[in-house]
Order: C-alpha cells, then structure tokens, then sequence
C-alpha cells in the first residue's frame, strides 16, 4: 500500500485536520505549574469549595430507588424532564422561545461548540471570534478547518470594524461570542452591542453562537439585564452549562436554537456518543429543582468568586502599579496588560521560578496576539494568598525589565 503523502514509513496516516491543532497553552501551562510551591492563576476552575456539593450525595441513593433506569440508556437528547426544566429557565430567564424539543443536553457546553461545528462547517468556512475569544473554541474552529477571524466585538461599542468588514465582503458562516464574562477578558456584551449582532446576523445571514456558561456568576450589586441574543434573533444558537455552577464532574450543559440546526445536531450526535449518563441528568434535575438550592448556592458562589475578583485585583494594584486591567463583573478571570515591552510567554519561565503560573494572553488571539497580555484566573485563588501571587509576579516582571528584552525583541 502506498503511504499516505507525508507520511513517515511505520507511522500511522494523520487526517488532514491534524496539521493545524496544537496543544493548547493552558493544559501546558498547568503542567509546568502543577508544583505545591506555585501559586496557580492559570486554571480557569471553579473553587474547591465550590465543588463541594453535600446536597448531590443526599439525592444520589432516592434517583437509585425511585429510578433504576437511570443505569440503562436514555434519551439522546437527554433526560425530557431536564429539558423540560431547561426550557423552562431560557424562557423564564432569558426570554427565548424555547420548547424542551429545542434543547439538547451535552457533556459540556464544549461538546456543544463541537456539535455545532461538526453540524455546520466545512473547511474553509469564515468564523468570526472576538480578539481576544477562547482557547478552547479556537481549537474546535481549527479543527474543522475553518477559517478564523478576530473582529473585536467587546471593546468596539459600535461594532464598527464588524460593520464594516461584513459591507466589504465578509461572509462568516459563524460568529462565536461568550456575552457575559468572558473568558479570557471578562468582558460584557452591551445590550446595544447584542442588537447590533442580532440585526447583522439577519442581514448577512450568519448564525451567532452565544456560549453563555458564565451568566449566572455575576458579581455586581444588582443582576444585569442585558438580553440574551436567543432572546433578539432566531439565528441563535445558545449554549450553556451546569459545570460553573454545581460541579464541573457533572459534565452536564445545553445547547438550543433553530429547529433545523437542532435536527442536525441531534445527528451527528447520535454518531458521537448517543447521549448523557442518565444517572448523572437525573442528579443534577434533583439538585435544580430542590426547593431553594439554586438560589442559596449560587448567592455562595457569588460571593466567593467576588471576596476572591478583589483581593487579586487589590493586590495588583499594589504590587503592579504599572499593569492595566479592568477587575471583571463576573466570572473567573482578570484580564491584564503587564506593561511595554513585556512578552507575557517569554516571562512566564521566570514567572514559575518565582513560584506564579498564568496563561499568556497570545493563545487567545487567533492572529496579530498581544505579547504582552495575560489571563489571570481568581476563582481557584484563595484571598489570602492573593498579595503573595501578585508579589511574586512583580518579582519575576522586574527581573525581566532588568535583565532588559530577550535577543532579537523590541524594547
């Protein structure tokens, strides 16, 4: 048999695929961090105590009792009283026009983006990501060999480069945002800027997809009220998930929107696992729909995750009185801009020898990265270490601008 071009004699073929996939630069960071004297702002996780759910082994024994089906086989699309309770929530709390036969449960809102795309794209075809967008969609997008383009969408009020690119020819088959504390900046879509996709969507004929696991972590004084984008259009595919705000073990999310993107979907998820543990949809419908848990839990996360947002961010603003971020609304992550001249992956060596991990802010940008950003996660930081992390950051930052910039870099 003739082997497969470029492939190495005794090596198994690749797809073609393959070519474009690398690692992904939190998983390395992690590894090399992953030592009981560096204090993590790398992983972008819930809180240990946020993953401890008393309440999930209380309810686990009466679903084996009253439900011994729930260790057979189920729904493909998932458990119909989850979705049934899903739908119910998007209506309720989103304003979408969602029926449980809408909605499809998936291991994550990451299966979702996998879904989608296996659903909707060829090689070739545009997305359309915000700068900086998720690592872990990028992958996806690369994977399916599409063609990626940063646009921002975030920190442009008008969406005016958007605009603009798609009146000069711009055709994406996808727009990928996460509208509410975004990872990795920790950016909120404004309600104006969520229109303005939606009616760009219906003009040019894209479809928008609003990956939304964050939406309840938010950390101000009064809940938002920006709508979501499956509330203004129906060319929305929304995405959400459990994992944020029960226990990330649950691998428990949701993705609904148009019926003929919701068939194909239930197809090619037929051929990647044919559906959910049962066992598992099942614990997590007890846990949402016991009298009051929601609402207790997630007041406990909010204010964990918001003790946390400030002690790091008060703590930056004392030891790096030359970095710039914005301490974020919500969610897990600080977005930071170390200063001049730094490249955020050329100092994270130094960075770990001083006993701090974080993810360079260049594996967030699909093209044109700014070397010197850097995605700083809370949710896994204890308050009280946070002036310790934030010191040995400074140390490590000042002993790269004293050793002056590496060989060949700008100053």
């Amino acid at each position: 048999m003739t082997p497969r071009h470029g492939q190495a004699a005794g090596r198994p073929a690749l797809a073609a695929r393959m070519g474009g996939l690398s690692p992904s630069a939190i998983g390395s960071v992690l590894r090399l961090g992953d030592r009981s004297d560096v204090i993590s702002l790398a992983g972008g996780l819930p809180a240990r105590e946020a993953s401890e759910c008393p309440e999930a082994a209380a309810v686990l024994g009466p679903i084996l009792g009253e439900h011994p089906t729930g260790l057979d086989y189920g729904d493909t699309n998932g458990l119909p009283t989850l979705r049934e309770w899903i739908a119910g929530y998007l209506r309720a709390d989103l304003g979408a026009d969602s029926e449980p036969d809408d909605v499809v449960v998936v291991h994550g809102a990451q299966q979702g983006i996998d879904l989608v795309c296996k659903a909707l794209l060829d090689p070739g075809d545009v997305v359309v990501v915000d700068r900086p967008s998720y690592i872990g969609a990028l992958q996806v997008f690369r994977l399916f060999q599409a063609e990626v383009r940063a646009v921002p969408l975030a920190d442009d009020p008008e969406l005016g480069e958007l605009t603009e690119a798609l009146a000069h020819g711009l055709r994406p088959r996808l727009l990928y945002t996460v509208p509410n504390y975004s990872n990795p900046s920790g950016a909120v879509l404004t309600a104006s800027q969520r229109r303005r996709l939606a009616g760009l969507a219906e003009r040019y004929g894209f479809l928008l997809v609003e990956d939304d696991p964050y939406r309840e972590l938010w950390l101000t004084d009064e809940r938002p009220s920006a709508p979501a984008l499956t509330a203004l259009t129906d060319r929305s595919v929304h995405l959400g998930s459990f994992s944020k705000i029960l226990f990330p073990g649950c691998r428990i999310g949701y993705l609904t929107g148009p019926p003929a993107v919701m068939s194909a979907i239930t197809l090619v998820r037929q051929a990647a696992d044919l559906g959910n543990s049962e066992l598992l949809q099942r614990m997590v419908l007890a846990l949402l729909t016991q009298d009051g848990f929601l609402d207790r839990r997630l007041d406990r996360l909010r204010a964990l995750y918001r003790e946390r947002r400030d002690a790091l961010a008060s703590a930056l603003s004392r030891h790096l009185p030359g970095a710039a971020f914005r301490p974020p609304e919500g969610g897990f992550f600080l977005w930071a801009t170390l200063g001049p001249g730094l490249d955020s992956a050329l100092l994270l060596p130094s960075a770990l020898k001083h006993g701090v991990s974080y993810v360079p802010g260049a594996a967030f940008y699909p093209s044109r990265p700014e070397p010197s950003t850097a995605r700083l996660a809370f949710s896994c930081l204890p308050p009280e270490q946070a002036g310790e992390a934030a010191a040995r950051l400074a140390r490590a930052l000042g002993g790269a601008r004293a050793d002056g910039p590496p060989e060949g870099g700008d100053a």
